[in-house]
């Protein structure tokens, strides 16, 4: 039954955000459209949810799981047999996960729901051998991620600051080790994390689209207010029909078509049955930033840019609009370079700063920063111990 249904995907209008009921109810219908968690979950089995909890924040901002989403997860699996709940997560380098747990109202829910709470970045590991990685070999996972029975993915269906958007495969790197976050970016941040799937791609993915975000996302953009609830068994065919809804080609989300081209799922929409709601009543295509390079070197700041792929140009334009947009002056003394196709411009004005791997052959004319795409933790650091020296 189970696998004839893998490529169902359920979408549910819930306009609501606070009313448990009524959320409860749409999370319900979406699983209970593609098959049920009763044709899922074992009696006994341990059950992980993995939200998505980048920073502490609240689900109203549509940054974090809603609360809500996770309670009636917890009920509908303790209903199916599951004999223990787990709620794990790691957020960003720079947020302390159970103060994430705890502003995102989901700590309360844990100890309602008799769920434990698991900081997948203090916790006990075990090393995983991925014979099938393309980038990656081994990895540093949670032993709690790999003693779980099933796995239920709750990712936000936001824009990101790398990616068009971030949806369930990306949802997942929230099980590594802190050292490897930045290493994600070092070996190359896309197949990085369809590497990491082929390692913990969950068991079934429940997408909170309730309130969402648009513009700077993962957690510095607008709430988008998008007012559904997904599920789908096949988390590359969720991830596809969740992007066609906020108005983005799935081909453009790299770590999503490299997914399909890998055999983790479909990307092919006529491959898969939407059940439910249909995308056209529910699509709102999301806003994304998109910055003119030509007017901040008019302002000062020398960035130029040929070739350049999605990755890294998001990233920057993500440092400008957000991280450095009060500091700007310390990009000031920098001639800014990146992108496949780019070569330094003739007249280099302060420092060259080569952004991304692409650039590599010139990092010995200036500075480099290394990544596909560079961490943006990496560059503000990078900027602002410059500008102290």
């Amino acid at each position: 039954m189970l696998f004839n249904r893998l490529r169902e995907v359920s979408i549910i209008k819930c306009k609501e955000s606070n009313n448990f009921d009524i959320i409860s109810d749409a999370v319900s219908r979406a699983l209970g459209q593609i098959g049920g968690l009763g044709s899922l979950i074992c009696p006994g089995d341990m059950v992980l949810i993995k939200p998505n909890l980048v920073s502490a924040l609240s689900y109203e901002t549509g940054a974090v799981s809603n609360p809500y989403i996770i309670k009636a997860i917890c009920r509908l699996a303790k209903e199916a047999g599951a004999a223990r709940l787990v709620i794990a997560e790691g957020s960003s380098l720079i947020t302390n996960t159970l103060e994430a747990f705890e502003a995102s109202g989901i700590s309360r829910v844990a100890q309602e729901e008799g769920a434990e709470i698991v900081d997948n970045k203090n916790t006990s590991t075990v090393f995983m051998g991925i014979p099938n990685g393309f980038l990656l070999h081994r990895l540093q996972i949670p032993e709690v991620i790999m003693q779980a029975d099933v796995i239920i993915n709750v990712p936000v269906i936001k824009t990101h600051d790398v990616f068009p958007a971030t949806l369930g495969l990306k949802n997942m790197k929230g099980v590594i080790q802190q050292k490897d976050k930045k290493r994600f970016h070092r070996w190359g941040l896309a197949q990085a994390i369809v590497d990491l799937n082929k390692l913990v791609l969950p068991q079934v993915t429940v997408y909170d689209g309730i309130i969402g975000m648009e513009g700077l996302g993962p957690n510095c953009g607008t709430p988008a207010n998008l007012g559904i609830i997904m599920a789908a068994w096949d988390v590359v065919a969720g991830d596809t029909v969740a992007s066609r809804i906020i108005g983005i080609n799935p081909q453009d989300i790299e770590y999503l078509r490299l997914a399909g081209e890998q055999g983790l799922g479909s990307t092919n929409l006529s491959e898969i049955e939407v059940l439910g709601e249909s995308i056209e009543e529910v699509q709102k295509s999301y806003y994304r930033i998109n910055v003119d390079f030509a007017a901040y070197r008019q302002r000062g700041i020398k960035i130029y840019e040929t070739g350049t792929c999605t990755r890294c140009r998001q990233v920057m334009q993500t440092i400008l609009f957000a991280h450095l947009k009060d500091e700007l002056n310390l990009m000031s003394h920098h001639t800014i370079i990146f992108g496949r196709g780019i070569t330094p411009p003739k007249e280099i004005e302060g420092t060259l700063t080569c952004f991304g791997s692409c650039t590599q052959k010139y990092r010995n004319m200036g500075e480099y920063l290394p990544g596909c795409p560079p961490h943006p933790f990496d560059v503000i650091d990078h900027f602002r111990k410059k500008s102290a020296r």
